[in-house]
Parts: structure tokens; sequence; C-alpha cells
């Protein structure tokens, strides 16, 4: 699996960024979703842990494939990922989510935590 909770630099929000994400591909095939709505419990290069309402079909065999959407330091972010995990939790469901990025966007991703951390 893909998801590394080992990596070295994850951010956990106090107050959740909001986020907005769209399914592209379900069971290997091309789709285009409603957009749902999200929170990001948690940032790394790498991935987020986010909680949204809905109960998508997670399953390791056959990934869901979303872009996700989100603002950090008023720079917008937009994401292809997939999810890798699923919990239940009250009346929300968490997803651990891997993003497919480039080493400069990661980089960029851990610049912008760093700011993020000064201003909070």
């Amino acid at each position: 699996m893909r998801y590394n909770r080992q990596e070295g630099f994850r951010f956990s929000f106090k107050k959740p960024l909001e986020a907005a994400f769209r399914i592209y591909e379900l069971h290997g095939r091309e789709v285009n979703s409603q957009p749902g709505k999200a929170l990001m419990h948690d940032l790394s290069p790498s991935g987020t842990k986010m909680s949204s309402k809905l109960n998508l079909p997670v399953s390791n065999e056959d990934p869901v494939k979303i872009h996700l959407q989100f603002m950090l330091n008023e720079l917008v972010y937009e994401m292809k990922a997939e999810l890798v995990w699923k919990r239940a939790g009250g009346n929300e469901f968490y997803y651990g989510v891997h993003f497919y990025a480039s080493e400069d966007v990661k980089e960029d991703i851990v610049k912008q935590l760093k700011q993020y951390v000064k201003t909070v």
C-alpha cells in the first residue's frame, strides 16, 4: 500500500480545512461525479486524512480516484488522488488519501505548511 504513515512531515490542523472532491474513476471506469464536500484533518506532501458525510466505496483492489481541491495560505491546490482506506466515525466517514503529485508539488506543500504554522 502506498500510504505511508511513517513519513517525516504530517501536519494536523486544529480547525480542519474545507475541501471539495469529485470522483473521476470508479471500478476502473471513467466517471464524472457531482462534487462532494470534505474536511481535511491533516496534510503531508503525499496525502491527507479527510472526512465526509458521503459513504464512498473504498477498496484496495479497485481504488476510487478523485480530484481534490483545497486552499492553503490562499493558494488553491487541485490534486489527483486515490482513496486508500476508510473508517466510519459517528455520522461521517474518514478517508486516507494518497496524492498523485510531482516532487515539485510535494516540496511546495511542505513550504506552504511551514508558512501556515507561523500564522496559527
